[in-house]
């Protein structure tokens, strides 16, 4: 059975999680198993118009064209994540 995206979700949309090719995927080590960002710091994403926001800065890491845009793209979700995480 396929995993669904919850940030699609969230929007009404059905997408399958592309897992390690989405930049919130975390490829996980010795004391974590790969796993998503997003579910693992629990957003709320019955805010429909954070899921939006997320969404659109995953766009933006995706396509980012220079270290400089990936960076900014990285400040913005850093906002948002809770302290420690």
């Amino acid at each position: 059975m396929e995993e669904l995206c919850e940030l699609h979700a969230a929007v009404g949309n059905a997408e399958e999680c592309p897992h390690a090719w989405c930049v919130f995927w975390e490829k996980g080590g010795v004391a974590a198993e790969p796993s998503c960002a997003i579910k693992r710091i629990g957003i709320d994403l019955t805010n429909t118009d954070l899921a939006y926001y997320l969404l659109g800065l995953r766009r933006a890491l995706e396509s980012a064209r220079s270290a400089e845009e990936a960076e900014a793209a990285r400040r913005a979700f850093g906002q948002i994540r809770p302290p420690g995480l």
